[in-house]
């Protein structure tokens, strides 16, 4: 059991595409008789007069003698068309053989009156023994369609004809007449309108629906499949434009109306493009290989046309071109079929009810005269309505095969619909879930806000307290480590009773009293602001006192520095601070060096001794606090002897 996101699949019915095939059906089938049958003749205008087989014609195998360029119907056996095309002789009669009739009177007479003539191949009209006109298929009429090319022929309006004559000429077994119509020329122009809505219709779709799709190519990142279709529409839309009986009272249009039939070709190779562009990867070769054929197929007809008498001709395209479609007819259709069975949601099976469409109606178009020769549908090789069905079969297929595309986007909407539903449905109930979890969670954290905020706040005065101490630590100390100094200093010279000793007893006083100073300065510098923390100011007094104090030497260099925070600017004074102090007292250094520098978007400080050099050993609480410090400024600390026999630290660290 297929399901998509937990929603199951109904059941596959096949009933709704055979209900939608068979509609189409029953549509077209209106349509023609309408428009081309029975009802078209009950319906017809006042001013025609439809005079097919149905007529009261009368006909006469064999030819009749014709005396000054009149025939002669007097000597001849006439007798009911009906009759001769039901005989043996008849069906089996090739050559000439003549038909009659009397026109039909019209109340107030025929004002401008013409004789359409249609669907007949090799004829001569006569009009009460006087020669109208006719088609020559190997003379200057070889370019005229037997199918839907038709011919006018102007009749004298005073005194109206009473006999219509035909000579037909056949070159296939059976006695067929074609169609002959008597109208007024306005009248049969409204008949051909109304004959041609259809076909209208077909060409005004066809030409937006290839224009969609090369639009949707070309924003596709041309996707092969729009072009291929594209092309099927544009072919299949100029197929049915030649076939336009309008189209005809255009001048010179004979040869491409008599080559109409070769778009429908290329229409169809079209089809099979599209076939294997839209299966994909799994897509059939033999589509491709089959459309490659028709388009060679088509090609190949052009310049065959104009080799080959009409008979040949006509025996090559409707041989070459039954055994290609047939061929594909039946490729195409077991190729729906396995997909049928393979995909039955409802989406892929409106898109193959689509597909099977289009070839079952382009094979009822091409093979509708093979229906014909079943025996008892014979008569429907004299049946307009039905040719009217099989010539505008093709393009119905195609246009439910569209129709078909928009079914299966419409249950693709629906589909998503549900899933949405269900989504929706869903995340409701994960919502309450969630909202039970979060209302449970608030109410433990809680419980817990009130030891965290005391966690915090211890946390907050152990760091102020280390933060202090390396305070006290780098401004004490430092002055300390030279009073310390200047003491023993005192004491070995008091020893020795030179008075000097007295000179530094009073130094130690001045430094104790500095001290308290610098603990007040360090006091009010973390009270003040950035701007009032000047380093070019307090490092070359901090500088004096110590070379003062503990009679060392100092020298060094500051570069430009950029704007610097309170923070930045204490790291830089205190790793100074704290650097001369250990390299003072633990490291009996003389002579220190410096260097403060801003590039690379950095800044740079080290300080250089003389004194013992570093060996790797753990830092004391100076340097830790010093590590920590420089550290909650994005930098870095480091301590080593290059020279081996000197003691370098150095710090950097980021700035803006």
């Amino acid at each position: 059991m297929n399901s998509t996101d937990g929603l199951q699949r109904p059941a596959f019915r096949l009933w709704p595409y055979a209900v939608f095939v068979l509609l189409a059906v029953l549509l077209l089938a209106a349509a023609s008789l309408l428009l081309a049958g029975d009802l078209r003749r009950s319906s017809s205008a006042a001013g025609t007069a439809v005079l097919d087989a149905g007529a009261p014609w009368e006909a006469v195998l064999g030819d009749l003698p014709v005396s000054g360029g009149r025939p002669d119907p007097a000597s001849a056996a006439w007798r009911p068309l009906r009759e001769v095309q039901q005989s043996p002789e008849g069906q089996s009669h090739t050559g000439n053989f003549w038909i009659r009739t009397t026109l039909p009177a019209k109340e107030g007479g025929w004002r401008d009156p013409y004789l359409q003539v249609q669907r007949q191949f090799n004829y001569e009209v006569y009009a009460d023994g006087v020669r109208l006109g006719g088609r020559n298929p190997n003379g200057e009429d070889r370019y005229t369609h037997g199918g839907f090319g038709w011919k006018m022929y102007r009749l004298p309006a005073d005194p109206a004809p009473q006999t219509l004559m035909v000579r037909i000429t056949r070159f296939s077994p059976g006695t067929t007449i074609g169609d002959f119509t008597l109208g007024e020329g306005s009248a049969l122009l409204a008949e051909m309108i109304r004959h041609d809505v259809v076909g209208l219709l077909y060409v005004l779709f066809f030409v937006l629906l290839g224009s969609g799709s090369l639009f949707f190519w070309i924003r596709s990142h041309r996707d092969p499949s729009y072009l291929s279709f594209a092309l099927l529409s544009w072919t299949a839309g100029l197929a049915y434009l030649l076939r336009l009986e309008t189209f005809q009272l255009l001048p010179h249009t004979a040869l491409p109306v008599y080559m109409a039939d070769l778009p429908g070709v290329t229409a169809t190779g079209a089809f099979f493009l599209f076939l294997h562009h839209f299966a994909g990867e799994k897509g059939n070769r033999l589509f491709r290989l089959q459309a490659y054929a028709l388009f060679a197929f088509s090609a190949a007809t052009v310049p065959l046309v104009f080799l080959m008498d009409v008979q040949t001709f006509g025996s090559f395209y409707n041989n070459g071109l039954l055994v290609q479609l047939a061929f594909g007819a039946v490729t195409s259709l077991l190729f729906i079929i396995r997909s049928f069975r393979a995909n039955v949601d409802g989406e892929g099976a409106w898109i193959l009810t689509g597909m099977f469409s289009a070839v079952f109606f382009t094979v009822l178009h091409v093979g509708g005269a093979i229906i014909t020769a079943v025996p008892g549908l014979r008569s429907l090789r004299t049946s307009p309505s039905y040719e009217y069905f099989t010539q505008n079969a093709a393009g119905l297929g195609v246009l439910l095969l569209v129709a078909s595309f928009s079914m299966a986007l419409m249950t693709r909407m629906a589909r998503i619909r549900r899933e949405h539903q269900a989504f929706t449905e869903s995340l409701e109930v994960m919502v309450k879930d969630r909202t039970a979890e979060l209302q449970e969670a608030y109410r433990l954290l809680q419980l817990t806000v009130q030891e965290r905020s005391e966690a915090i706040a211890a946390l907050s005065v152990m760091e102020e307290r280390n933060r202090i101490a390396g305070d006290i630590h780098d401004v004490v100390g430092h002055t300390l480590t030279s009073t310390l100094m200047q003491i023993e200093a005192a004491r070995r010279l008091i020893q020795r009773q030179d008075e000097r000793g007295m000179e530094r007893l009073e130094l130690v006083g001045e430094l104790v009293r500095k001290s308290l100073q610098d603990i007040r300065e360090s006091v009010h510098m973390m009270q003040s602001a950035s701007s009032d923390y000047d380093l070019e100011r307090i490092i070359p007094g901090l500088l004096a006192r110590t070379e003062s104090a503990a009679g060392v030497e100092v020298q060094g260099s500051m570069g430009k520095l950029p704007p610097l925070s309170m923070q930045q600017k204490k790291v830089l004074f205190h790793t100074l601070q704290e650097g001369l102090t250990n390299g003072i007292r633990h490291g009996q250094a003389r002579r220190f060096r410096y260097e403060l520098q801003h590039e690379d978007g950095q800044v740079r400080f080290a300080l250089w001794n003389d004194g013992r050099p570093h060996a790797g050993e753990k830092y004391g609480f100076g340097l830790t606090t010093m590590l920590e410090r420089v550290q909650q400024v994005g930098g870095t600390l480091e301590v080593s002897s290059p020279g081996g026999s000197d003691y370098l630290l150095s710090i950097r660290f980021p700035v803006a």
